[in-house]
This record gives structure tokens, C-alpha cells and sequence, in this order.
């Protein structure tokens, strides 16, 4: 039976340490790669290394951050990986002979998790699969591949223990994986608020980076892609563009990605540039400047896991409008800081952004800034420094 760790609890309730361990984060990209699996794997390895634990990663070549505190080995991803993921457990040997490891933190159980089962006993280390909702997605683009279910399924089978973000990744993975499954942890996404509070605060003294007027535009920051669908808000814009214009707020997409030019074009026959605009990617204060400065935040996401975009947003102390996906109902379930719209209604979109527009959004403000306790960074080390001692018996 599953050992599940309620959603509200991990709010409250700091999830204690153990003995000190040897641990290797087994995941696909890595940073310099940006996105909330990369920022998420960092901080946790940072904060178990500040608590005494010997830390690495095993990850693809996407070339080497500078200044990272921890080791990193890096791999050049196979071809056909989808047939033959067992390749990646000779990488993950030639790890081990290199530094040994007590546990792995493997995310995701395609193909990481599954390659790491295959050796975990001949080698002698545990496994905790990190299930961060990707390889669970119904819309999963390698599930028409050969294989790739019955992978998906031994990686999470065959660990022993499973860490999930969110009530709907549980019932995924039950969905996929069937119910016989190993003991699963709920450890919610974190940030470091102290932190973030602090870039938040610098970004009030910066010369204004963008021609936009802080309080006069509505923010949708998220990778640019076919899952993200911010083509739903173009269109959704496109038909309330004139409330906009009375309003004088503008609409601004803040990211990079494959289908940003194809949204650029779309906005401009549609002749709506003057109130949409593509900033691009941006980070550090540009980014923090957005945060602090935007009236709300949209996101039109159709699948995440525990989408960490949401997360900061939420600890900006900004009101949230949310396609209705089960983890974004969940996140503003717990902290009241926003709605949901009809996915993937544009109307409906259309119809809730005027309700932005329109509503007195100071109550969504504070229920944002009382929730994002529970997105604290301390809370989520707990959470996987217990799963990982649990794993190996010392907790």
C-alpha cells in the first residue's frame, strides 16, 4: 500500500533528516538545459549537499554550467534510446565504479528510472523514481514508440520507493503503472522565498527593462511549445482585444521555444501587436522585474506535473488564471490564489481574462502570499531526504 504524504500536511509539518548519504541524481537534461525538472534537480542537490550528503549527477551531454558544487558525468544520449534503454545502465555503471553511491534519485521512470532498476541489486545501491509527470503524460510523445509503455511502467515497478508532486501524477501513475506499486512520497516543488523575496525587492530599483508600465500588463511566462498551447491565448486576446485597449493593459509572453515564431506571425496578421508582446526568454531581474510588476498571471498549460512557473508566480504574490488541469486545480485548491478556465475553451478564455481585467484581484494577492508557505525550499529538502533515507533503512 502506498505511504502517501497529504498535500496540505507537507505545509505544516518539516519532514527531518537522517544520516548522511551518497547520492547520485539520475536524470535526461541537466542544466545548462533550463526548466523546471533542471532548476528543480539543482536545488535539490544543493540543499542536501548544505545538509552533510556526498552529491553527483549522471545526465545527458548538453554541455557544462559553470560553478556547480557537485560533480557531474555526463553521457551522449543513444540512438533508438526507446529500444534499447537498457544502454544507459552501463552509464550508470561506469558511475558507480567511478564514485559509489548508497541511493539514486532517478527522475522520471522512462528511461532513467527503468535503466537504474536493471542494476540496482548487482550494483547495491537503492533507487527513489522521482515522478515529475512527463513520461505520464497522456499526450507522451514517445508512447507510440515500441516498448516505451512496458519501460515506463518496470521503471516505476522497480524501484523502492516513488516520490510524486501532485494527486493527479498518483493517479497516473496507478493509470499506467498499475496499483502493485512501491511506497510513494508526496514532496511538493519548492523554492528558496527567502531568496526569491530578495530578487523580488532588488527588482523595485532597476531602471524599467521593458516598455511596459509595472501594474498594466498581465504576464504568461512559460516555455514556447506545443504542450504549453499559448496559442490559446492569442486567440483568446484576439477577442477581447479591444477591452484591453480601454483598459490599457497589455498581454506579455515571456519564453522561448519551437512554436514562438509561429505565434509571432499569428499576432501580427491578427493586428494585435500593439497588445500582445514576445519578450523572449528572460532571467535574473528582468525576470524578477516581471514578476513583481504584472498585474496577473495566465498559464494555458494542457499537461504538468507540479508546474513550477505556477509556483513562482504564486510566491510573486500574483492571481492566477489556469487552464483546468488537475494540477493546476490542486495548486490553487491550497492556496486560493486564483481560477481555472474551460480547457481548451478560447471563449471561455476570452471570458475569464475580462474577468481579470475587471475583478477587484486584492484577495486572490493575499491568498497568494499566505499559500506560498507551502512551497517552501526547506520543506521539499525534508521530503526527499526522507524518501531517499527511507529507501536505504536509515530513516
Amino acid at each position: 500500500m502506498s505511504a502517501l504524504i497529504t498535500l496540505r500536511s507537507l505545509c505544516v509539518a518539516r519532514l527531518g533528516g537522517g544520516d548522511a548519504l551518497r547520492i547520485c541524481l539520475f536524470t535526461p537534461t541537466f542544466l545548462p538545459s533550463l526548466g523546471g525538472a533542471e532548476l528543480a534537480g539543482d536545488r535539490i542537490l544543493r540543499g542536501l549537499q548544505a545538509r552533510g550528503h556526498d552529491v553527483q549527477v549522471l545526465c545527458q551531454d548538453h554541455g557544462d554550467p559553470v560553478g556547480l558544487p557537485y560533480p557531474v558525468t555526463r553521457y551522449h544520449r543513444p540512438p533508438a534510446q526507446h529500444l534499447w534503454p537498457e544502454i544507459l545502465s552501463r552509464h550508470i555503471g561506469r558511475a558507480f565504479r567511478k564514485r559509489p553511491f548508497d541511493v539514486m534519485l532517478a527522475f522520471y521512470g522512462y528511461p532513467t528510472g527503468y535503466a537504474a532498476a536493471r542494476v540496482k541489486s548487482k550494483l547495491g545501491f537503492k533507487l527513489v523514481v522521482s515522478a515529475r509527470g512527463a513520461d505520464l503524460y497522456p499526450n507522451f510523445h514517445s508512447l507510440k514508440k515500441p516498448r516505451v509503455k512496458a519501460v515506463i511502467r518496470a521503471g516505476y515497478r522497480g524501484a523502492d520507493r516513488i516520490i510524486s508532486l501532485s494527486d493527479w501524477i498518483d493517479g497516473r501513475l496507478r493509470e499506467v503503472a498499475g496499483p502493485d506499486l512501491p511506497p510513494i512520497d508526496r514532496v511538493l516543488n519548492g523554492i528558496d522565498l527567502e531568496a526569491f523575496d530578495v530578487g523580488l525587492e532588488a527588482a523595485k530599483d532597476i531602471d524599467r527593462p521593458f516598455e511596459l508600465e509595472p501594474g498594466r500588463f498581465v504576464l504568461h511566462l512559460a516555455r514556447v511549445g506545443p504542450v504549453k498551447r499559448q496559442e490559446l491565448a492569442v486567440q483568446a486576446v484576439g477577442r477581447v482585444v479591444d477591452r484591453f485597449r480601454e483598459a490599457g493593459m497589455k498581454y506579455v509572453f515571456v519564453g522561448q521555444g519551437e512554436t514562438l515564431e509561429g505565434l509571432r506571425q499569428r499576432v501580427k496578421t491578427m493586428g494585435i501587436g500593439d497588445v500582445v508582446h514576445f519578450l523572449g526568454r528572460q532571467v535574473g531581474e528582468q525576470k524578477y522585474w516581471l514578476l513583481r510588476h504584472a498585474s496577473s498571471f495566465v498559464t494555458t498549460s494542457r499537461e504538468e506535473g507540479m508546474p513550477n512557473a505556477v509556483i513562482e508566480a504564486i510566491a510573486a504574490g500574483l492571481p492566477v488564471l489556469a487552464s483546468d488541469i488537475e494540477p493546476h486545480r490542486e495548486l490553487l485548491g491550497l492556496t486560493q490564489s486564483g481560477w481555472t478556465f474551460r480547457y481548451p475553451d478560447a471563449d471561455d478564455l476570452a471570458a475569464q481574462l475580462v474577468r481579470l481585467l475587471n475583478e477587484d484581484l486584492t484577495g486572490y494577492r493575499q491568498a497568494a502570499r499566505a499559500g506560498r508557505r507551502c512551497f517552501d525550499l526547506n520543506t521539499m529538502i525534508d521530503g526527499y531526504e526522507r524518501s531517499l533515507g527511507r529507501a536505504i533503512g536509515t530513516d
